[in-house]
């Protein structure tokens, strides 16, 4: 399915691609906006909540919402907000359409050459602050794509040795 006013892999990128985390978010942003009409709203509730949907749209991967409500919050002005309304609207039609298998497929499909090099230059960086955790998350990301060659699997197996005794000499000089 082709989204325009939701960019599901930017959402997905935005919150490490947990699927679950997204799924919950789309829901509590549902719930949130369903009934909320923006040009019925005071002006204190109204940047108020112009302020909360500006965090949550970018979350969602809803750009065209989010900037809109960032220009409105930051300027503190109303004139577009039947425009803003009118998106909200979008968005939230689009969210009734999205499904979870959606979502995850997404997922699989954004697992690429790119995402696999990204996790490698995360670990390396890690390794090179002495900071595990910025090590053994990446490599648990890795162990889980299903798009590894058998080399990248031998790779994470020695990175993964190397982590478990904290040899962050070794992981560099590995990825180097």
């Amino acid at each position: 399915m082709n989204l325009k006013y939701i960019n599901k892999d930017l959402a997905l990128k935005y919150l490490d691609y947990d699927i679950k985390l997204y799924k919950n978010i789309l829901e509590g942003f549902k719930e949130q906006y369903t009934n909320l009409n923006f040009l019925k709203l005071e002006d204190n509730s109204f940047y108020k909540e112009v302020h909360q949907l500006k965090s949550l749209s970018k979350n969602i991967g809803a750009n065209q919402l989010y900037k809109l409500a960032e220009d409105m919050n930051k300027n503190k002005h109303r004139e577009l907000e039947t425009e803003l309304q009118e998106i909200l609207a979008n968005v939230l039609s689009e969210i009734e359409r999205v499904s979870i298998q959606e979502i995850t497929t997404t997922n699989i499909l954004n697992t690429n050459e790119e995402s696999k090099e990204e996790l490698f230059a995360q670990i390396l960086n890690g390794a090179i602050k002495n900071r595990p955790k910025k090590v053994e998350e990446p490599i648990e990301k890795l162990k889980t794509l299903k798009n590894l060659t058998e080399e990248e699997k031998i790779l994470i197996e020695k990175l993964d040795k190397e982590i478990k005794v904290y040899n962050f000499k070794n992981i560099v000089n590995i990825l180097s």
